[in-house]
């Protein structure tokens, strides 16, 4: 044990204890095997003085007390009184919240704009559009979703061909590049054909740009071109009693619409043995300070398992705007997965459930015209084949390269 060291204050995070009574000498390799990370420990009158930290308190108590010692605390580290003053003191915390979070928004506030163009009408019409866009001085920058106001500056500014806003502290920086004329008879555009996704029966043709290769009733595959984006056109006239041929070719971006009819077969499998989720009972609550777009947990520990979850925020408001600061409340619904043995008829519910979505998320753009049915069991499981007969859009765009 070490003898008494010099008078010094008690570290800014431990706690002071004396310790009476009990085996010293257990308590000292307790300590050792636990590592509660004491200091300053020296025995005197009888009397273990020890210095623990904060937030091992509660363990070195309960250590004490399986050894048969007695525990008191003598004396609290700096940052306990700390704590200890400001708990009697609300107000103040309250006020230096508030202090803090409003320095925090104010941080925040557009003050000025700096535009990065001489131009005087550029830029009067980029402050006016910035204004109709709600972005004046004034405004809480995390709040400006800036790419939708770049976006309204290319828009609706007349002269210039692209724009950019960056933030540096409270400025609002705006770079933008003014059209550049386009040299006379340039002219370019992204070839494409219109081509089949599916084997199907051409019903209905609207042709809008490029040269039509089928006709309506004829069969199509898969990949087929319907609408090329090679345009061929021929001109005749005839020179000394003969014909001349004058062929040209353009090349375009097909468009059109081709709507017809064709099967897709799909199997909706489902086995007998499954897992279901199943919600325990158990419900929780964890909140956290929202400042601004940072969440802050008032939790110490993450709750672990499998959940539902639900959230609500609220926040504070002052005239009718609302503050960057409030609370937001995750309520957690606790489930696990507990295996399950279907029936057969059971089975063939559970598979005609997924056939029910699958038409939802992925046949909605199409008419079924008709369906059939058929199934199939096996040991582990039943299958559900469908044939369905769809009608509606079967084309695709394909771009190509131009051979030169």
């Amino acid at each position: 044990m070490k003898r008494k060291p010099k008078e010094k204050q008690t570290s800014f995070f431990r706690c002071t204890y004396k310790v009476t009574g009990g085996s010293y000498s257990k308590l000292y390799k307790m300590l050792k095997s636990s590592k509660l990370h004491s200091e300053g420990m020296y025995e005197q009158n009888c009397e273990l003085t020890v210095n623990i930290p904060f937030y091992n308190c509660k363990r070195f108590e309960k250590l004490c007390s399986e050894c048969g010692c007695e525990a008191i605390k003598a004396k609290d580290g700096d940052m306990i009184k700390a704590v200890k003053w400001a708990l009697r003191r609300p107000a103040l915390i309250i006020g230096l919240l508030v202090m803090i979070l409003l320095i925090m928004y104010l941080k925040n506030i557009v003050i000025r704009f700096d535009i990065k163009n001489e131009n005087e009408k550029i830029r009067s019409d980029i402050m006016n559009v910035l204004k109709e866009e709600g972005v004046t001085v004034g405004s809480y920058i995390p709040d400006i979703v800036l790419v939708d106001a770049e976006r309204a500056l290319k828009q609706r500014v007349e002269g210039i061909s692209w724009a950019g806003i960056t933030r540096k502290g409270n400025s609002l920086i705006i770079d933008v590049v003014e059209n550049i004329p386009a040299e006379k008879g340039s002219y370019s555009r992204f070839p494409t054909n219109l081509v089949a996704k599916e084997n199907a029966t051409v019903e209905k043709i609207m042709l809008l740009d490029g040269q039509l290769k089928t006709v309506i009733g004829s069969g199509v595959s898969k990949g087929d071109i319907i609408i090329s984006g090679i345009v061929e056109t021929s001109k005749s006239k005839w020179v000394d009693g003969k014909e001349e041929v004058e062929k040209n070719v353009r090349y375009t971006r097909s468009m059109g619409t081709i709507e017809g009819t064709f099967e897709r077969t799909v199997v909706f499998e489902q086995g007998f043995d499954d897992t279901v989720k199943k919600e325990t009972g158990t419900v929780y609550n964890q909140r956290y300070l929202r400042l601004f777009s940072a969440d802050i947990p008032l939790f110490f520990k993450s709750k672990e398992g499998s959940f539902y979850t639900d959230e609500k925020v609220s926040s504070a408001s002052i005239g009718g705007k609302t503050l960057p600061f409030g609370i937001r409340t995750l309520t957690l619904t606790e489930y696990d997965r507990k295996p399950v043995r279907y029936t057969k008829q059971e089975a063939i519910e559970k598979a005609n459930e997924k056939r029910a979505k699958y038409e939802k998320n992925f046949l909605s753009e199409y008419k079924i015209k008709d369906k059939k049915e058929s199934v199939k069991s096996t040991e582990k499981c039943v299958k559900l084949e469908v044939t369905y007969t769809l009608y509606g859009n079967i084309c695709e765009e394909a771009a190509f390269f131009i051979k030169k």
